[in-house]
């Protein structure tokens, strides 16, 4: 698939596996067929198997599609709409909650929630503030959470870029019923979750052997998909694909990692320009607005200067814990529990916990925050980059237009960086000219983004005693 929103912080193979297990878990027989229902079922035929065995790249061929979950829950149905976009693949939804709803959107391994806004939802608006992430499945406070992580998970494994195995599918699969189901004659059969693994984990995959219910039309459409979530009945997803939307807002939030990405190789101009962003940088200041992700459902906020001139950072924090002050050079980085939401002129002198990067225990305190502080840091050189080196190693991951300005989003190294697949670096760059207007930074929680501004500040003057300790 050319088109893909990067989640490079989990391996596919971890989140595929705790689909299986979690599927696995719930069970599947106890509620598979019901009385009369088993004789019913026969091995499908050369045709049927072909049908199922092409149903994902279809899917993934697909415009979004608008959805209906049924979710059962303590003896009642719960209802859910939303839209599922096959590519990329992301589900946005409005899920009840208990009280009242929320907006839900989930990524393979990543959940995003926020207040709901029943407005934006009817207008398939996707509001830009206000949610928090989570990790898929492992992190679920609620039964509902739970099932409704189940199901979404249990959607993303219904693409792949190539047809299945009909020969599989057809020692595998069987068929159970007709039906029509929005109008539309359907055959239903009862099939493996189709998903990839590698070998060592096929025969996991093949002990768990979670199936659901498929049910196709004579296209090979998929109308409705079951599966078990642990309750007395299945829970369902209907697929409307008689309902027409325009799909144009239906991109996942920033912290899900934003639009779709189309990794491309940059052209000559774009090279040099990349080439000068950090030497352009090394004489420069600019504000910073910080939005990291760091636990499930926490995201730290922070607001302050970067000076490329002396390098160092000076930040105001806002995180679960309450506010802090944060200073970082190149030697490590200082922090200062303080009441209020300002940002002082000239830090405090005094009761700073500092932390040089050659402590033993720094690794225990270093989080993302400050991995992403650091990488800011970086962005300036005495030097320009080697464009023809540029050239080969950077891509431009898509174009922007805000504000009459353009905004090339591309990755490239910097020097200690890790080798990455196009698409799957840790960082990702906004530029306008060879400007850095915002750097994003992939977590195990989601996507991390620093925005900047560029302004004239005044040196911050740095109490000795954290000079001392922090370059």
């Amino acid at each position: 698939m050319s088109s893909t929103t990067a989640v490079p912080w989990k391996s596919a193979l971890v989140w595929v596996m705790a689909i299986i297990v979690a599927i696995a878990v719930a069970g599947w027989f106890a509620v598979s067929c019901s009385p009369g229902k088993t004789n019913a079922e026969r091995p499908v035929s050369e045709e049927e198997a072909a049908l199922l065995a092409g149903m994902r790249e279809r899917n993934l061929g697909s415009e979004p599609v608008a959805v209906r979950m049924s979710v059962p829950m303590d003896g009642e149905t719960v209802i859910a709409d939303g839209y599922l976009d096959w590519q990329i693949p992301m589900l946005y939804a409005r899920v009840p909650d208990g009280e009242g709803f929320q907006l839900v959107q989930a990524i393979p391994s990543l959940i995003a929630t926020r207040a709901d806004d029943e407005a934006a939802f009817a207008e398939l608006r996707v509001p830009e503030d206000g949610w928090t992430t989570r990790q898929m499945l492992s992190s679920a406070d609620t039964p509902l959470e739970t099932t409704i992580d189940i199901l979404a998970s249990s959607l993303f494994t219904l693409t792949a870029e190539e047809a299945d195995d009909p020969a599989e599918l057809a020692e595998q699969a069987t068929w159970r019923e007709e039906g029509i189901i929005d109008g539309e004659p359907v055959d239903s059969f009862r099939a493996p979750i189709m998903v990839e693994t590698d070998e060592a984990a096929a025969g996991e995959q093949a002990e768990a052997s979670p199936e659901a219910l498929y049910s196709l039309d004579s296209r090979g459409d998929l109308r409705r998909f079951q599966v078990n979530t642990g309750e007395t009945s299945l829970s369902a997803v209907d697929f409307l694909r008689d309902v027409g939307f325009d799909p144009s807002g239906l991109e996942p939030v920033d912290l899900l990692g934003g639009p779709t990405i189309e990794p491309g190789a940059v052209d000559a101009d774009l090279a040099a320009a990349i080439a000068e962003v950090r030497k352009g940088n090394w004489s420069k200041t600019a504000e910073a607005e910080l939005t990291v992700p760091t636990a499930d459902g926490q995201v730290t906020t922070g607001k302050g200067s970067i000076d490329w001139r002396t390098m160092t950072a000076y930040l105001h924090l806002t995180d679960a814990s309450g506010q802090r002050l944060f200073l970082a050079r190149p030697g490590g980085y200082a922090t200062l529990a303080v009441e209020g939401d300002e940002l002082p002129e000239n830090p405090p002198a005094e009761d700073w916990v500092t932390h040089a990067l050659t402590d033993e225990d720094v690794a225990e305190s270093f989080g993302p925050v400050e991995s992403l502080v650091f990488r800011l840091l970086e962005m300036a050189a005495e030097e320009a980059d080697d464009p023809d080196a540029i050239s080969e190693a950077a891509y431009l991951l898509r174009v922007d237009e805000r504000e009459d300005e353009t905004l090339h989003v591309v990755e490239f190294p910097v020097a200690g960086d890790a080798a990455a697949a196009p698409g799957q670096s840790a960082y990702r760059y906004h530029l306008a000219g060879e400007r850095l207007h915002e750097v994003e930074m992939m977590t195990y929680f989601g996507v991390a983004s620093a925005e900047l501004a560029y302004e004239d500040f005044p040196m911050v003057e740095i109490p000795w005693s954290v000079a001392e300790k922090i370059g």
